[in-house]
């Protein structure tokens, strides 16, 4: 079954260039086969140009939303076949890329995609910086369709642990990831890294920009992608250590078919990461997972010799963090736990005045709750009193430095004029340079005031 186009597909879509992306949505949503001169049009610098700047973000943006959602939607095969038909620049445009947006941009794109240095100015670049950024940001959409491929099998693998967790008898029904904005996440994150200088001079996330200004999606859509992007590093990170982990005991256990006892993540890390993403922390994870997936294949890609086989590169890491997440650790929904005292009763037990060193004394509340999870309020208590006393310690050591510091400035004072230690008299009874200096310079002043009188 074709998709076809009454006329000419490149004058269909040049006249109303959205076309080609609801062609993409009933392909992928009634599993029909695009015809190939749909797919050489949709391919053409010409319909890619015209959905740059003829089309509203606004419609744009709506039309990438019927194919992530609803009925039969496969969000997964949608952004691929974007990525395919070299639509995903037109669709997830850089800043300053389309039209009304170059108010938003007062400065190039600077970062790097996949590790390789990133710069670009629109319309502002010679041919070559041109045709270099524009390498780079293809380069950046094929891991993206690298990222997708990766899903399916992540989402998964993450499904098994869930139930198999529930299964257990376990109460409660923990956090489940957000499948829609999962795929928004995998496909824009090689850009990550990316930012741009706005009017007053913030630097501000390229892959925020495309969801906000682009794809004009909700402000909540906008935080939750901005938020998971923003942590996804430090989540891949400690997947990655716990994979180094694995191995290690892999290696450690006799044909290596042994289970494995992973140590737990760190309760204050892995609480702190939570708190941060809140709801959206499977999602992150799930992101993450597909992230250091890959970036374990493009190691093994560019060093062949690399002990880690590719059967060795799968989900563990993360099924391990989640289990330890929603089980031992038992931090899911923790951002939710009521502190054992508010702002007010930190100020009166501590005796502190209002200002920005309460939220020092909060944080440390939430730090010490994460890793005494059963502790009392009085024992919570005594550490932010005990905290206090360290802090003002520390204040009075930092005042007698700067006491110190400051005398030995004032031992110093004279070094110009030779009245201090530093610059003594000549012991054959000749005065400093300077003060025979400005004796001469006295004496010649007072002979021209006497000539003149």
């Amino acid at each position: 079954r074709l998709i076809v186009t009454p006329v000419d597909p490149h004058e269909t879509f040049h006249d109303d260039p959205l076309r080609v992306l609801r062609a993409i949505r009933f392909c992928v949503r009634l599993d029909f086969t695009l015809h190939n001169d749909i797919v050489q049009a949709a391919m053409s610098k010409r319909v890619h140009h015209s959905l740059h700047v003829k089309v509203s973000r606004e419609r744009v943006g709506k039309e990438l939303e019927g194919m992530l959602t609803g009925k039969h939607a496969r969000p997964g095969c949608a952004l691929d076949m974007i990525a395919e038909l070299h639509l995903a620049g037109s669709v997830f445009a850089f800043p300053g890329s389309f039209p009304g947006d170059t108010g938003h941009v007062f400065g190039p794109v600077t970062g790097q995609i996949l590790g390789v240095d990133y710069h670009g100015c629109c319309g502002k670049d010679g041919p070559e910086a041109v045709a270099l950024a524009a390498t780079h940001r293809a380069r950046g959409w094929d891991e993206s369709s690298a990222l997708l491929a990766l899903l399916p099998k992540v989402m998964e693998s993450h499904v098994a642990e869930r139930e198999m967790f529930l299964g257990e008898g376990n109460n409660g029904s923990p956090s489940v990831m957000d499948s829609r904005l999962l795929h928004i996440c995998a496909f824009i994150l090689p850009f990550h890294n990316l930012t741009f200088p706005d009017a007053k001079g913030r630097e501000c996330s390229v892959t925020t920009h495309m969801i906000k200004e682009a794809l004009k999606w909700s402000l909540k859509d906008v935080q939750a992608v901005s938020k998971i992007l923003q942590h996804v590093d430090e989540m891949a990170e400690i997947l990655s250590e716990i994979r180094s982990q694995s191995l290690q005991l892999q290696s450690q256990e006799e044909g290596g078919a042994a289970q494995l006892l992973l140590p737990f993540p760190c309760r204050l890390r892995s609480g702190l990461l939570l708190r941060s993403l809140k709801e959206h922390w499977v999602t992150c994870l799930l992101t993450a997972s597909a992230w250091e997936i890959r970036s374990c294949r493009r190691l093994e890609e560019n060093n062949s010799g690399d002990s880690t086989s590719t059967g060795a590169i799968d989900e563990l890491p993360s099924r391990h963090f989640y289990r330890a997440t929603v089980g031992e650790l038992d931090l899911d929904e923790c951002w939710k736990v009521r502190p054992h005292l508010n702002g007010k009763e930190i100020i009166k037990e501590l005796g502190l005045p209002k200002g920005p060193l309460v939220g020092m004394y909060i944080e440390d509340q939430t730090r010490w709750m994460l890793l005494n999870p059963k502790g009392s309020r009085d024992e919570c208590m005594a550490h932010l009193a005990q905290r206090k006393r360290e802090r003002e310690q520390e204040d009075v050591k930092e005042a007698e430095d700067d006491a110190v510091v400051d005398d030995q400035n004032e031992q110093n004072v004279g070094v110009a004029n030779g009245d201090g230690k530093t610059s003594p008299d000549n012991t054959d009874g000749s005065k400093h340079f300077s003060k025979k200096f400005r004796s001469d310079v006295d004496q010649e002043a007072e002979m021209t005031l006497n000539n003149d009188r």
